[in-house]
């Protein structure tokens, strides 16, 4: 009976999660997008768009934002409608298909109903990544409302905000952990290849399978995980087929480098005030990298190696060869590197350890600044009722 009180619990914390979600855009979208829901997929003024989409969508100022890529290739999943070319790089945007695959399907291929699935898509993985959350720590005698940790993650953030794939892929690393300390290791397969078609990045969970199992001399189960990542690179060829080669975003630099020169990049801000202010909370979401990386760090050199201990090393290692593409923007290497943040949120509250939450909320604090602005817009039309 414990059990089943405590699933019930985690279900409602995860349904508490989609409602503060779904109420927080409904909102924004009303008060702040003239009720026009394509305004969460962020797409640029200055990029062009298919007519059939263009006439419907609300356009942000500049270039937009990624999800604006991944609602093309939900609306043509593959690629016969020739949207590709509206991409600014669509053999590495569109690698990134699970969540535009699963809109497409829940909307039946209704082109009408596509963004409203794709929207659905996105909320409904942040209730399972928290309804997750709630299981591990609930699994580890924490109460399972702590499963809404998941809501502080960078990745959740950028998804309810802009739509993309990270928070989806952050709830498979959740999943991941749940089902690897369950050795549930049939559902561990199925989560290691959806989260290599959600992003290239999840395919490291993938890898953390295989080196375990070398590791072990288990060349069966190793050869077994290996094939977890059959279906992203299939996806990959038949992209690399049906797309001319486009020039990918360098994400991936030298060791440490980008990690400790962005601590000498200031970005300019225009209102001198509000400079100092954002130049800090950069500062602070810089920091708070390095030291996710050192927590993580300390915490894998008493841990147990496994499957568990590979992948958080692997995901802590891709933070410090970031780019600088990515490593310009907190927001950026915030989603990038969530499966670590995760990580060391869930641990935290395992472990009691209350101070190893500040270096993820560090960046979590800078993230959340794009909500600042709809939440002032918001704020004015309420006063003005």
């Amino acid at each position: 009976m414990g059990a089943v009180v405590r699933r019930g619990t985690c279900a409602a914390a995860a349904l508490a999660a989609l409602a503060l979600v779904l109420a927080w855009s409904a909102a924004r979208v009303h008060y702040a997008n003239g009720g026009n829901w394509t305004a969460l997929f962020c797409s640029g003024a200055g990029v062009p768009l298919p007519p059939q989409l263009d006439a419907v969508t609300y356009r942000v100022p500049l270039v937009g934002y990624d999800g604006q890529f991944y609602r093309l290739l939900a609306h043509d999943p593959i690629l016969r409608k020739g949207y590709a070319r509206y991409a600014d790089a669509p053999q590495y945007r569109f690698r990134r298909s699970l969540v535009p695959w699963l809109a497409w399907l829940v909307a039946w291929g209704n082109d009408r109903w596509i963004d409203t699935a794709y929207i659905a898509t996105e909320m409904l993985f942040i209730a399972l990544g928290t309804y997750w959350c709630a299981r591990l720590l609930g699994r580890r005698g924490r109460s399972p409302w702590w499963g809404l940790l998941f809501l502080a993650v960078p990745a959740t953030i950028a998804s309810i905000d802009r739509m993309v794939v990270d928070a989806p892929l952050t709830a498979w690393f959740v999943g991941f952990l749940l089902y690897s300390e369950e050795e549930r290791w049939a559902r561990v397969w199925v989560l290691a290849a959806l989260a290599g078609l959600t992003r290239e990045t999840g395919l490291l969970i993938a890898a953390a399978l295989v080196a375990g199992r070398l590791l072990q001399r288990d060349w069966r189960a190793a050869a077994g995980f290996a094939a977890c990542a059959i279906p992203s690179l299939a996806w990959f060829e038949y992209l690399a087929r049906h797309l001319p080669a486009s020039q990918s975003i360098p994400e991936i630099g030298f060791p440490f480098w980008n990690l400790f020169a962005r601590l000498l990049i200031f970005r300019t801000y225009f209102n001198p005030l509000g400079q100092v202010v954002l130049r800090t909370l950069d500062l602070l979401a810089v920091l708070g990298l390095i030291a996710s990386v050192a927590v993580a760090a300390g915490w894998l050199r008493h841990a147990k190696t496994g499957p568990v201990w590979l992948c958080v090393a692997l995901y802590a290692s891709l933070a410090v060869v970031l780019g600088p593409p990515v490593m310009f923007d907190p927001f950026a290497f915030g989603r990038v590197i969530s499966p670590l943040l995760v990580w060391i949120l869930i641990e935290a509250v395992s472990r009691k350890n209350w101070a190893a939450w500040a270096p993820p909320l560090a960046i979590t604090l800078n993230a959340s600044l794009v909500f600042a602005r709809p939440m002032i817009t918001i704020g004015q039309a309420l006063l003005r009722r």
